[in-house]
């Protein structure tokens, strides 16, 4: 099993996954806010301020409170399982490595429409990317 990342490096993920509806980053203020209000809610009597969650983020701070991470957990929608190692965590990770992947690559469109053809062309686009990595292949090791 690979190493489990840093609550540091899980929390800047969630930001990278998570960001508004016209694709910017979410602010620390909104995202503490939030929890904050989740954590009142909740009675509990623990605040979450800009500059603890930014402490968080940066690993700063390495030692939050259990109602701290599932207030974090609530707002990025994930199970508050995501910040112990476990078996479950590392299969929430790899999701999300895949979402920034699908995010960085800009393949979500494609992979979108492809939902669209029957399952025969389907299999028609899988071979024709099969060949183009291929060819991409072999002209880079040409270079």
């Amino acid at each position: 099993m690979a190493e489990a990342p840093t609550l540091a490096e899980t929390i800047e993920k969630l930001f990278q996954t998570h960001t508004t509806p016209a694709g910017r980053e979410l602010s620390l203020r909104h995202v503490a806010n939030w929890c904050a209000k989740w954590l009142r809610e909740r009675g509990f009597a623990k605040s979450f301020s800009y500059e603890y969650l930014r402490q968080l983020r940066n690993g700063e701070a390495t030692n939050p409170t259990k109602g701290h991470l599932e207030a974090l957990a609530a707002f990025f929608d994930v199970d508050p399982v995501i910040f112990y190692g476990s078996e479950k965590a590392q299969q929430i990770q790899e999701d999300l490595d895949f979402a920034l992947m699908l995010k960085a690559h800009g393949v979500r469109s494609l992979a979108m429409r492809a939902t669209g053809l029957t399952p025969a062309n389907r299999a028609k686009v899988q071979k024709q990317i099969s060949t183009l990595l291929r060819q991409q292949a072999a002209d880079h090791d040409g270079d």
